[in-house]
């Protein structure tokens, strides 16, 4: 039997060779082609060269992107670029998660088992291992291969142009040819054998940037957002770094000057960054230059909020007017906080419950005062709220209600004679003898609670007692003559102060442990937001000293922790000068003369309160001793007390007649706050009778008959609307429809014109 013929052989032995039998193939080609284009009518000639055009041309571009390792069909499944591979591309079948997988959970990896396997067992595996290794390697080539559409198109035009290469081997060097033929096989047949899906010995990690990663998602929907063709590139319009953690990375996309983009379009660009792009970025649009673009960059990092320590060491400023009380927060950094007592308000309070830390607080002004040359009277009756200042000379403690109502009028007292010494032509020796003073009163609505008991039912007094009017008096003209009040309640109320014009005299409120929403809007006001500092830790609070907050229109509060002084009260107190001899021995200010008293009495009814007078102690208690007469204060400091006793004025007599005492109205907290809907919750609501979309259309109808639709308010998303500005829109829409619809009324229908036709007459 003869061989068969060599193909080569065949194909040289040809008239002219390979190339004269190409040749002659393509004239007999065009012999047929050029045939078929003369026959039948002209417009089946002009169709039969247009399909030959289209043919052509469809093949010129087949063979264009076959050589350069693009996709035959034109549409490009991945990311991939000459010399890079790419990630899939968005919604690609190939290579997406079934829709069943999606959201699920991996499987538990399988249990290790730490027993010794048997003999069989290694002898199946020993037995077994080529074919595992060799179906693990032709699993690998497979997995290559299936990422076709991801190679970069060097590789894929190489692959595919490869034989040409080999087949012109084959036919000149055939035994060169076939050994590097096996060579090829073997090498990949052992990177295969070696990989992972065989012995494990290298593994590859592609790392894809976050370009390839988020780049296709974004521009896909950006894209349909400004109207572009899908054949657009994205190269061109949108930048997505590699790293989008990188320090200085950003996201660009140039906007079409075309594009209109109104507030939702632009909110949608901004939602899809914010959606499909790991991180918060910041977006800066550019819409009047030259090109038009938004740039994203990374929300500056939260700068971390600085935290109070736990304890605060008390220091002295070295100045009387400014009392430092310890440390706060104020924007990013922990400040001294200073109260300022050389102000149109120089008073200051501290609220707060029982055990909160407000007594310890109330130290703060004893030491300071002391130590400025103060002469300090503490109202207490508790009895023991300040006891670590009790017994040190220009302290004098007060304790029962009796004792606490003479230093009350004759700290008022000695603030109208200061007045007086002071004025021009008084007498240089009483002018001498003047030092400034303050009152400290601890638990005030216990306070003036017990002193309206007492007024009641201990003395039978009839009408307003006048104690309110003493301290509104005092809160009022006291800076002028150095007499100055620090005050400790639970809550600044303004039954607890005479009323709202005294209580704003009060420049300083600090608020200790935990808040109330009434009580924060009390003191800070309804809409000042809360703070929410660690109630955990002994003293933290709030404080205001009347500043505007820098970024709205309501007080600053700051976060403070006040210094805890209780333990070094005594030493402190022990370095201050001697107190005049006067105060410590518990007599009056000597600078409060006989005229001032008369007058004093004759405006605020004090002198049957004074030392000596009908209703007060016989003197004032010395420094350094404990005096028990008249009625001790026996409400505990736990014991709510209400803002139940107001005056109108003061009395004419300390028994004058005037009204019964009465309990003064609740402070009403609650601020009138119109209530604002969408149009949804009108709806649902009842306010207008269309559904939203039917009132979105009566608007831009209604702007065209010239009725303005409600102006209302947003939220960047939906508009809210007040019932009043609604109804005021529908009287105004339904005047116009009854003034202009001319429309026939509507026609009946037959059951209607069937039942009228069967209804009785009347």
């Amino acid at each position: 039997m003869e061989a068969l013929p060599n193909p080569r052989d065949l194909v040289d032995g040809l008239p002219g060779g390979a190339l004269g039998l190409g040749g002659g193939g393509l004239f007999a080609v065009l012999v047929v082609v050029a045939v078929l284009a003369n026959q039948g009518t002209p417009a089946d000639r002009e169709k039969f060269n247009r399909s030959v055009e289209q043919f052509f041309g469809n093949a010129a571009a087949g063979i264009g992107r076959y050589v350069t390792g693009r996709e035959l069909t034109g549409e490009a499944r991945s990311e991939a670029t000459w010399w890079k591979a790419g990630a899939p591309l968005p919604d690609d079948k190939a290579t997406e998660t079934p829709v069943e997988q999606l959201g699920a959970h991996p499987g538990a990896p399988a249990a290790v088992s730490f027993d010794k396997p048997s003999k069989a067992r290694r002898a199946v595996r020993a037995a077994t291992a080529p074919v595992r290794l060799l179906v693990g390697a032709l699993a690998g080539i497979w997995r290559v291969l299936r990422a076709w559409s991801r190679w970069p198109y060097a590789a894929r035009s190489a692959a595919r142009l490869a034989p040409v290469p080999l087949a012109w081997g084959w036919w000149r060097f055939p035994a060169e040819t076939e050994l590097a033929l096996y060579a090829i096989a073997l090498a990949a047949f052992v990177v295969a054998l070696t990989s992972p899906a065989g012995l494990g010995w290298w593994r590859v990690r592609p790392v894809w940037t976050d370009g390839q990663i988020y780049g296709p998602g974004v521009w896909v929907a950006v894209r349909q957002i400004l109207r572009m063709e899908d054949t657009e590139p994205r190269s061109r319009w949108l930048s997505v770094p590699d790293d989008v953690r990188a320090d200085g990375a950003r996201i660009v996309l140039r906007i079409p000057a075309s594009w209109i983009g109104g507030p939702e379009a632009v909110g949608a660009i901004e939602r899809i960054i914010e959606e499909r792009v790991p991180g918060e970025w910041v977006p800066q649009w550019e819409r009047t230059g030259k090109e038009h673009y938004v740039q994203w960059t990374p929300a500056p990092k939260p700068t971390p909020k600085p935290v109070l320590p736990e304890f605060v060491p008390w220091k002295s400023t070295g100045d009387p007017r400014r009392v430092f009380v310890g440390l706060a927060i104020e924007g990013d950094s922990i400040v001294d906080a200073v109260i300022q007592t050389q102000s149109a308000t120089p008073h200051w309070g501290v609220a707060g419950a029982t055990g909160s830390g407000k007594s310890t607080v109330l130290y703060i002004p004893v030491v300071h005062g002391r130590m400025n040359g103060e002469l300090i009277d503490i109202l207490d009756t508790k009895r023991n709220s300040l006891a670590e200042a009790e017994g040190y000379s220009g302290v004098r403690i007060h304790k029962t209600v009796r004792e606490c109502i003479a230093a009350f009028a004759e700290f008022l007292t000695s603030m109208m004679a200061a007045e007086a010494a002071m004025q021009k032509g008084a007498d240089p020796a009483l002018r001498a003898q003047l030092v400034p003073r303050t009152l400290v009163v601890d638990e005030l609505p216990t306070l003036i609670k017990l002193a309206y008991t007492w007024w009641r039912y201990g003395l039978k007094g009839k009408g307003t007692p006048p104690f309110l009017d003493w301290l509104s008096i005092i809160l009022l003209q006291g800076r002028s003559s150095n007499h100055r009040v620090v005050v400790g309640t639970q809550q600044f109320a303004n039954a607890f102060f005479g009323g709202t014009m005294e209580r704003a005299q009060i420049g300083t409120k600090i608020a200790v442990g935990q808040q109330d929403r009434v009580s924060w809007g009390v003191a800070f006001g309804q809409s000042t937001p809360v703070l929410g500092y660690n109630t955990d830790v002994k003293g933290r609070g709030a404080y205001s000293d009347q500043r505007k907050d820098p970024d709205a229109d309501y007080l600053y509060v700051r976060e403070i922790q006040p210094s805890y002084i209780t333990p070094e009260v005594g030493q402190f107190l022990s370095m201050c000068q001697q107190a005049p001899a006067w105060f410590d021995a518990g007599a009056m200010a000597p600078w409060i003369t006989p005229d001032v008293l008369d007058e004093v009495n004759e405006t605020a009814a004090t002198a049957a309160f004074l030392p000596g007078g009908k209703y007060g102690p016989a003197a004032l208690p010395p420094v350094g001793t404990t005096a028990a007469r008249g009625i001790t204060g026996g409400s505990p400091s736990s014991q709510h007390t209400t803002a139940a006793l107001t005056t109108g004025g003061t009395t004419g007599g300390t028994t004058g007649a005037g009204a019964e005492l009465v309990p003064a109205e609740t402070e009403d907290q609650a601020e009138d706050v119109v209530e604002t809907y969408s149009l949804a919750q009108a709806f649902e609501r009842g306010i207008i009778p269309h559904k939203p979309s039917t009132i979105r259309t009566y608007f831009k109808r209604g702007e065209k008959r010239g009725i303005k639709a409600p102006e209302g308010i947003t939220d960047g998303a939906t508009s809210f609307y007040s019932e009043e500005e609604l109804t005021a829109w529908l009287a105004e829409w339904q005047a116009w429809q009854d003034k202009n619809n001319t429309a026939p009324p509507p026609r009946k229908s037959a059951e209607t014109d069937k039942e009228t036709e069967e209804a009785p007459s009347a």
